[in-house]
């Protein structure tokens, strides 16, 4: 029997007619239901009895949809609890090196300093600047100021380029090399590397003070990253790593 609309409640009012209430499937509880069959039950004629078998199926049919809906209710808030769970997550990735597995162009992993996370359309992505190298420091231990110098590895003071001839080595990626006892590698004129004798003798020809004047004078200081310009966007679901 489809039930539109179900009488759930009948009075008799002051005229002896009897006036019924009716309400909306949609509604209706499985406890309104079984009030309904039980009241249908008394009064039907036992000569033609109403199938009371419909109603039980509505009321099964409706059980399933209220547990359906407890079941919508609960995945839903299981989505949001994960949601805010997994922005959580991509917000502490803030100031964090990542990964997603990608190489550039030297078979090497891509790294990628996190700067912002969003969210669209219920994806989370992450807003990153690729780490394209690093750049070490040169301080000058006299003035305890960082010194510059240029992709051959002379030095420059107050902007200007020292006529010396020495230069830092420099690997062809423009890192600092660096000699066995973890000095920094200086090179004379002729490309050959300066270093001091164990002992200091009694007296120190020219080249020698001035090779000496020279490694005490640059130190290595520190290493910095280097980002690309333009920021890449990642799916929170691509990155494989977190640093």
């Amino acid at each position: 029997m489809a039930v539109d609309n179900v009488v759930t409640n009948s009075a008799t009012g002051v005229d002896g007619n009897a006036y019924t209430t009716q309400v909306s499937n949609d509604q209706l509880t499985s406890e309104d239901f079984l009030k309904l069959m039980l009241e249908e039950m008394k009064m039907q004629d036992p000569t033609k009895p109403m199938d009371s078998a419909a109603l039980m199926d509505s009321q099964l049919k409706m059980s399933t949809i209220e547990s359906n809906m407890a079941m919508s209710e609960s995945l839903n808030a299981l989505q949001q609890s994960y949601a805010a769970s997994a922005l959580s997550t991509a917000a502490n990735m803030i100031g964090h090196i990542i990964e997603d597995g990608s190489t550039n162009d030297s078979g090497e992993i891509k790294s990628y300093a996190v700067e912002t996370v969003e969210n669209k359309d219920g994806e989370l992505y992450v807003n990153a600047r690729e780490l394209t190298g690093f750049v070490d420091a040169l301080v000058n231990t006299e003035t305890e100021k960082l010194t510059l110098y240029d992709a051959e590895g002379y030095i420059y003071e107050d902007g200007e380029k020292l006529e010396s001839e020495y230069r830092i080595s420099l690997d062809p990626d423009g890192r600092f090399r660096f000699n066995e006892d973890g000095s920094l590698k200086i090179v004379d004129k002729d490309n050959n590397v300066i270093t001091l004798p164990e002992e200091t003798p009694e007296e120190e020809t020219d080249k020698q003070k001035a090779d000496r004047e020279i490694i005490e004078r640059y130190k290595y200081y520190n290493s910095s990253p280097v980002y690309a310009e333009e920021t890449t966007v990642l799916p929170l679901s691509a990155i494989t790593l977190v640093h």
